[in-house]
Order: structure tokens, then C-alpha cells, then sequence
């Protein structure tokens, strides 16, 4: 049960371009500029580096990881309970001190113990990762809602994703503006609130719950 989390994150958003509009009025003369302009006005993010910049984020992850380390360590727990009780019957069964009657109630009894903990098990699995969905796209609009200040504010024609698999090949670090999408993301907390809901795209079919 233990998860990866946002280990998807830089395929979350179109990688290459994540803002392409046409150009606005100039930013005012005493703003600061986030980066340096180049021909056609094209900076650039760090996507891995944001995730490890956002603090907020950070404390989500942690938090849902220390979530699914408990709930994996519950489960254990509960399949050792039953291979023990399991052993047992074996052990009663094949010394002869069960009647075959006592030994089809037991069966039964332990059939249905293993359901039950499968079902668990997917519960858990389904409701972590519902959890881990919220978080990144969370992380998505907030990081979005930045993108598109910055972008308004600065003119840039695009803003492109650098890093692994993103198919930009080579940058100048004087149009990273990285450091200026972190500052401003550390301002926006991870609460919760959206403005759209992303489980509303996703299936969300959970196993029958089961008495722990």
C-alpha cells in the first residue's frame, strides 16, 4: 500500500508550453521583472524543483505519507492476525479435534475474514489515493493561478517547463523564473479549497466498507 507520491506531477500539465496567449499591455515601468526577456518572450519553470520549493505542499505530502505508512502497518497487522488463526484451524483440523461440521463453520468464518480484509485493503488503497489526486491537482491550480498572474504581469509570450521527459532540451538559467513561481506559491496555503472539484472527473467506486 505504500504510495509514490507526485511522482506524476510533470505529466500532470502539458509539459512544453503550460501558457501560450497573446501578448498584453507591458508591464508598468516600476515593476520588477522575473526574469530576463529573450527573443519571443519565453521563460521558463522547474516543475520537480517547485514541488520540493512549496512548502505547503511538503507538509500535505508528509502528512499523507505518514497516513498510508500507519494504514499499511494496520493491514499487516490484521493479514499476521489471520495467517495465525489460519494455522490454528490447520493444526486443530489435522489432529482431529474438529468435527467436520466445526470444520465447515470454520471455513466459512475465515473465507469471510479474507474478504473482509481484501476489501479493506482496497478501501484504504482508494481512499489514499483519492487523497494523493486532491493534493496534485491543488497543487495544478495553484500553480496555475501563479503562471497566469506572472504571465499577465510580464508579457511572456510562453512559459515552458524544463526539466526530464518535458522535450525542452536547452535553457538559459537567465529566464528561469522559478524562484519567483516558489515565492509567490509559498503564499498560496494547500487548504483544501478549489475551484473545481477533481473528483468529479474520476472514478470514485470504493469497495464495501468493512468493521475494522
Amino acid at each position: 500500500m505504500n504510495i509514490r507520491l507526485f511522482g506524476y506531477l510533470t505529466s500532470i500539465i502539458a509539459l512544453g508550453t503550460l501558457l501560450s496567449c497573446q501578448p498584453k499591455e507591458a508591464a508598468s515601468e516600476g515593476s520588477t521583472n522575473t526574469g530576463s526577456s529573450s527573443a519571443g518572450n519565453i521563460v521558463f519553470i522547474r516543475l520537480d524543483s517547485l514541488t520540493n520549493q512549496y512548502a505547503s505542499l511538503n507538509e500535505k505530502t508528509k502528512a499523507l505519507e505518514a497516513r498510508a505508512i500507519e494504514a499499511d502497518k494496520g493491514q499487516n497487522e490484521r493479514v499476521a492476525a489471520f495467517q495465525r488463526d489460519v494455522q490454528n484451524y490447520q493444526r486443530r483440523a489435522n489432529s482431529g479435534q474438529m468435527s467436520p461440521k466445526d470444520m465447515g463453520t470454520e471455513q466459512e468464518r475465515l473465507a469471510g475474514r479474507e474478504q473482509g480484509l481484501m476489501q479493506e485493503a482496497e478501501r484504504l488503497r482508494q481512499e489514499l489515493q483519492l487523497e494523493q489526486m486532491k493534493l496534485s491537482a491543488e497543487f495544478e491550480e495553484n500553480l496555475m493561478k501563479v503562471l497566469e498572474e506572472i504571465q499577465g504581469e510580464f508579457n511572456y509570450d510562453y512559459i515552458l517547463s524544463y526539466g526530464n521527459g518535458t522535450g525542452v532540451l536547452m535553457v538559459s538559467d537567465k529566464n528561469d523564473i522559478t524562484p519567483e513561481v516558489a515565492k509567490r506559491l509559498n503564499k498560496i496555503p494547500m487548504d483544501g479549497e478549489m475551484d473545481s472539484d477533481p473528483t468529479t472527473e474520476a472514478d470514485t467506486t470504493q469497495a464495501p466498507a468493512t468493521e475494522k
